[in-house]
């Protein structure tokens, strides 16, 4: 039996389309030294090779998946995007403006300088910042009339211009700025990690990495016989000894369970259950009493809850300030923003939006919840309703044309759809029975859309990509570059000179701005500490906004 695959592919896109997929996933697991080339870079990829064999996507594929993923992108956004503008937010809106503006700026210029064909400006711009919000808002230009395609080209080429620009640029962008953001502090000779200790100091941070796997701090419930010294004394004055960092939850007397407070006094024989972590038990052992096994005082459920900061009165405020463990008994092993670990310290300010990562007895963690937000643990269904009505309206605000002469502007679709996914996940920040979408969901809708995208760009692209590595491959492959890197130096010397940015913060918010996930990782094993991370969660929300703006601009003018 003989199976003709080219013959199978044709008839079944289907077929072929997850298989683009499928081998471009497998080829994303590859490691060139330390480096992953990526889901995205492995589909793009695969997808070049098929295209480059005359394989083809309907436009419906890219369009249904940039949909989706953009969508997607503004839900993420929403929660933290106005937060931004608190707590520094100023300079990190500066500072992604001025990247992306660079870029933009020096995209212009090599094209009018090296004479690109229209399209390929964008795709260099794109591809070189390694932008999935830029290619998606420049194809919307084109589909959705907003772009000023010249005179003699169809918007097939243009789009096909876009596709192939993107992809000769994307791998120095990918690979080259992971490289250049390593040595760069070498090459500035700054000591990353002593930067970031410092910045540590002045904010009262420890620059530890999570504590995910950090056993010392995996709150443990024993039970104590209270010493001599604290009989006749209160459970305040008992937790003031263990400075707040343990917190007493049930005693027995004479035989009894009873609850206890704050002025509950305690007597001779008490035995008290006492939440805390292994090294506040250890380091107390000597003062807190002898230790009793007692199954009906130990008899907690311990759980780890995801709790999501959305309370106004819980937002801006420090972990201290929010007194987790000393009100409650709880203890923080983990936060993220905008999908970015953050370092666990007392002294980190909360934004909206932000996820914390709780252990603690199961009714206190409900209590902290009530607190400061909600457990995003208890929300396993997503509001398809919600989502499809957003992505509808998202289309419709991006068909709104404004005529200012003989000049018509709007958003696009994929500004539609950003600006609403946006407000979408805000107004879910504020209300969460509106439009609940979990984090998984949101995460495999972003994933499923991306992937798709990018085999329809792959497969687009493949058709031209010879043609177009022969017209413009090694003038287009040095213009990347510089796009890639010119955007690293304007932002570096702005941070340094004029908003007198910590180094360490500094390189973290500029691989934000040009949403370099992977560059970031570089930055913080690089600075040994995660307070580079604080700066890339500061700026990469808003970075993308600008990005899409960005793509839709280039192929406007």
């Amino acid at each position: 039996m003989e199976i003709n695959f080219y013959e199978l592919f044709n008839k079944n896109m289907t077929l072929m389309i997850f298989s683009v997929v499928a081998f471009g996933l497998l080829l994303g697991r590859l490691k060139i030294g330390s480096i992953e080339l990526g889901s995205t870079t492995g589909v793009l990829l695969v997808g070049l090779l098929f295209g480059h064999f005359g394989f083809e996507s309907q436009p419906i594929l890219g369009t249904f998946g940039f949909t989706i993923f953009i969508f997607a992108v503004g839900l993420q956004a929403g929660p933290t995007f106005f937060s931004v503008f608190k707590i520094d937010g100023a300079k990190y809106i500066a500072l992604a403006v001025v990247v992306a503006a660079s870029a933009f700026g020096a995209a212009m210029i090599i094209a009018r300088i090296i004479g690109l064909d229209y399209g390929l400006n964008a795709g260099l711009l794109a591809g070189s910042l390694t932008s999935t919000p830029t290619l998606v808002g420049a194809q919307d230009a084109v589909r959705s009339g907003l772009a000023n395609i010249p005179e003699g080209m169809t918007p097939e080429k243009a789009l096909q211009n876009v596709s192939v620009g993107y992809a000769i640029t994307y791998i120095f962008g990918t690979i080259g700025l992971i490289v250049f953001i390593r040595y760069l502090p070498l090459i500035l000779k700054i000591d990353l990690p002593e930067e970031a200790k410092k910045l540590a100091d002045e904010r009262g941070f420890s620059a530890k990495k999570k504590l995910a796997h950090d056993s010392a701090h995996v709150p443990l419930i024993r039970a104590y016989q209270i010493p001599e010294a604290m009989e006749g004394k209160t459970i305040e004055v008992l937790r003031a000894a263990a400075g707040k960092k343990s917190t007493p939850l049930k005693m027995r007397r004479q035989g009894k369970i009873l609850s206890i407070h704050d002025d509950t006094v305690l007597e001779k024989g008490d035995v008290v259950s006492v939440i805390g972590s292994l090294y506040e038990h250890e380091r107390r052992k000597e003062e807190a009493g002898v230790e009793v096994l007692d199954p009906e005082l130990l008899n907690y459920d311990i759980i780890t809850k995801e709790i999501v900061v959305i309370r106004q009165e819980a937002v801006g405020k420090t972990l201290s300030e929010l007194a987790i463990t000393a009100d409650f008994g709880c203890y923080v092993r983990g936060i993220k923003r905008a999908s970015i670990d953050l370092p666990v310290d007392n002294m980190i300010t909360t934004n909206k939006g932000d996820r914390l990562y709780i252990t603690g007895e199961s009714s206190r963690l409900e209590a902290l919840a009530e607190k400061i937000g909600r457990i995003e643990a208890e929300e396993t269904q997503t509001d398809l309703l919600s989502f499809a009505f957003g992505i509808g309206g998202g289309l419709l605000i991006g068909m709104i044309m404004l005529k200012l002469g003989g000049v018509s502007i709007g958003l696009g679709s994929a500004g539609g759809l950003l600006l609403l996914g946006i407000v979408f996940g805000f107004i879910r920040s504020i209300n969460p029975s509106f439009g609940g979408v979990p984090p998984a969901a949101r995460n495999i809708l972003m994933e499923f859309g991306l992937v798709m995208f990018m085999a329809g760009v792959g497969l687009n692209a493949g058709g031209g990509i010879v043609e177009g590595l022969m017209s413009a491959g090694i003038p287009l492959l040095l213009g990347g570059m510089v796009v890639t890197l010119l955007p690293v130096f304007v932002g570096y010397f702005f941070g340094k000179k004029v908003l007198n940015m910590n180094p360490a913060l500094l390189l973290g918010s500029i691989t934000g701005a040009m949403t370099s996930t992977p560059s970031l990782n570089v930055i913080t094993d690089a600075a040994k500490s995660e307070i580079p991370a604080l700066g890339y969660a500061g700026t990469y929300t808003f970075a993308n906004v600008l990005l899409t703006f960005a793509g839709t601009i280039i192929m406007a003018l």
